[in-house]
C-alpha cells in the first residue's frame, strides 16, 4: 500500500535524521549558527561566510567553525525534509479516508503533524537557549516519539497479529517502560556531557559507590554547567547522572533479555525474529555503552549507541501494535471490508 511505503520511507529517513541530530550535537556543532532558522540571518553558511569567519579566527576550536555550521544546517535541511513528508503523509490518509477506501484513521498522521511542530520549537529553543539540557534531551526524546509514531502508522497501514498470553503482554508494557526511563536518563547523561565522569568499568573512579550529588543531578531547569542555586555544577552531580544511567542499565538490560527468551518461548513463531531483535540490540547496546566509558566516549560509539536506543524504540512500538488486543478484530475485518469494496 502506498501509504504503508510512504510511512516507511518517512520513519526510515526520521532514523537517519534522529543519528545526524546526535553527531550534531557530540560533534559540538549544535550552536554552528547560533541562530534560527538561518545562519546568521542567511539560508546557508554560505552567505555567512564572514560572520562565520570572523567567530573562527576569534576561537579556533570554539563552536562557531564552517564545518561546524554546515553540520548543523545540514541538521536543519533534514528536519525540514521530513516535517514535508509527515505533512504529505497526513494529507494523503486523510484523503483516503474521505475516498471512503480501507484504511487507518488518519489521527495518528495528524498526531505526527503536531509532534514534529513541537519538535521543530524544541530544535529553535535548542540553540536559541544555549544548549539548556532539558531542552535538548526533551528534544531527543521527542525525535525518539517521531519514530514511535511512525511505527505505528506504518503497522496501521498493514495490521498484523502477535498473539501473546495475557502475562507476556503485560512484560512487554513493563520493558517499554522501563526502557522509555532508560533512555531518558541516557538523554541525561548525553546532553550534561557526564559520560566520562566515570572511566572505569564495573566500578566508578574506582570506587563501587564514588562521591555523589543526586540533588544537584537532577535539577531540571538550569543551563548547561550550571547547579541550580547557580554556581557551578559539582562535579558529584556528573557523577550520579551517570551512575543512574548505569544503574539503570543494570535493570533494564537483563529486562529486555528475559523478555526476548520468553518470546521466543511462549510467543509463537512470529514472536522469534523480535526476540533475536530484541537479544541483539540489547547485545549492541552493552557493548556501545562500555566502549563509551572505556575508550573515552568515542564519537562512533556514542552515535552507535543512540542507534541502538532509536531501534529499541521502533522494535517495542512495533511488538506493542501488534500485541493490543483489539488488533485480532482489526485482523479479521480486514478481508471483509476489502470483499464488500470490491463487490
Amino acid at each position: 500500500m502506498r501509504l504503508r511505503a510512504l510511512a516507511l520511507l518517512t520513519l526510515f529517513l526520521s532514523f537517519d535524521l534522529v543519528l545526524l541530530g546526535t553527531f550534531t550535537r557530540l560533534s559540538d556543532s549544535g550552536l554552528g549558527c547560533p541562530d534560527w532558522p538561518g545562519c546568521y540571518g542567511h539560508s546557508s553558511p554560505l552567505g555567512a561566510h564572514g560572520p562565520i569567519a570572523s567567530a573562527e579566527a576569534a576561537v579556533p576550536t570554539g563552536a562557531v567553525t564552517h564545518t561546524k555550521a554546515w553540520i548543523e544546517m545540514a541538521h536543519r535541511y533534514s528536519a525540514t525534509a521530513i516535517g514535508v513528508l509527515v505533512i504529505a503523509l497526513a494529507v494523503l490518509a486523510t484523503l483516503e479516508r474521505r475516498r471512503r477506501r480501507v484504511g487507518a484513521s488518519p489521527g495518528w498522521a495528524i498526531a505526527t503533524v503536531l509532534w514534529i511542530v513541537a519538535q521543530g520549537a524544541f530544535g529553535a529553543l535548542t540553540v536559541t537557549m544555549g544548549l539548556y539540557p532539558g531542552i535538548v534531551t526533551l528534544h531527543l526524546l521527542g525525535g525518539l516519539g517521531l519514530l514511535a509514531l511512525l511505527a505505528i502508522q506504518a503497522e496501521a497501514y498493514d495490521p498484523r497479529l502477535l498473539s501473546l498470553p495475557p502475562a507476556l503482554s503485560s512484560g512487554l508494557a513493563v520493558v517499554a517502560g522501563l526502557v522509555l526511563v532508560q533512555i531518558a536518563l541516557g538523554g541525561w547523561v548525553s546532553t550534561n556531557y557526564a559520560v566520562l565522569a566515570c572511566r572505569d568499568f564495573p566500578t566508578c573512579q574506582g570506587a563501587w559507590w564514588p562521591d555523589m550529588n543526586f540533588a544537584e543531578a537532577f535539577v531540571l531547569r538550569r543551563p548547561l554547567g550550571v547547579s541550580g542555586n547557580g554556581g557551578f555544577l559539582p562535579f558529584a552531580a556528573l557523577t550520579a547522572i551517570h551512575m543512574a544511567h548505569r544503574i539503570g542499565a543494570f535493570v533494564v538490560l537483563p529486562a529486555i533479555v528475559l523478555l526476548a527468551w520468553r518470546l521466543a518461548a511462549k510467543g509463537g513463531p512470529g514472536a522469534r525474529p523480535w526476540a533475536q531483535a530484541l537479544a541483539g540490540v540489547a547485545l549492541w547496546q552493552l557493548a556501545s555503552g562500555l566502549a563509551n566509558v572505556l575508550l573515552g566516549w568515542p564519537l562512533v560509539a556514542a552515535v552507535a549507541h543512540s542507534a541502538g536506543s532509536a531501534v529499541l524504540v521502533v522494535v517495542l512500538t512495533i511488538l506493542l501494535v501488534r500485541s493490543w488486543p483489539f488488533r485480532q478484530r482489526v485482523k479479521s475485518a480486514w478481508p471483509a471490508a476489502r470483499r464488500r469494496l470490491a463487490s
